[in-house]
């Protein structure tokens, strides 16, 4: 892989830590920044129930990606691809089967950042160009 290709790679991971942060409420950042080596996560941070391949290209190969994040999860982790291409949001793609998952892995770290159990979470906040009554 070229310098080039890893440099815009490590742009792709803050990037897409920074979106999960805003939206979540989340402390993400690069996983090889903190971790090192080849096997570190795409991105580390709240939650650790996740395990994130971060692609940041034009186009992509989807299951590719998908088998890849399987591969690296460990069993105790949600396997998910979080991708953008140029001029488009980012969107995270997980197995359906995983769904629940998924869920319970954010429910779990938003509890975690309130404070406690008993609290409602706090509603995520509307995508922009998009209104309640879709």
């Amino acid at each position: 892989m070229g310098s080039m290709s890893r440099r815009k790679g490590a742009a792709g991971e803050r990037e897409a830590a920074a979106k999960l942060n805003e939206v979540l409420g989340t402390r993400f950042h690069r996983g090889r920044q903190y971790h090192g080596g080849p096997d570190s996560p795409d991105l580390a941070g709240d939650l650790p129930g996740l395990h994130l391949e971060v692609k940041r290209c034009e186009s992509m190969s989807l299951y590719k990606a998908l088998a890849q994040a399987r591969q690296d999860a460990d069993v105790s982790q949600v396997p998910a691809v979080m991708h953008r291409t140029n001029k488009k949001p980012w969107v995270i793609i997980v197995e359906v089967e995983q769904l629940i998952r998924l869920l319970d892995v954010v429910d779990a770290c938003r509890a975690k950042l309130l404070g406690t159990n008993d609290q409602p979470p706090v509603p995520a906040p509307e995508p922009s160009g998009l209104t309640a009554d879709r």
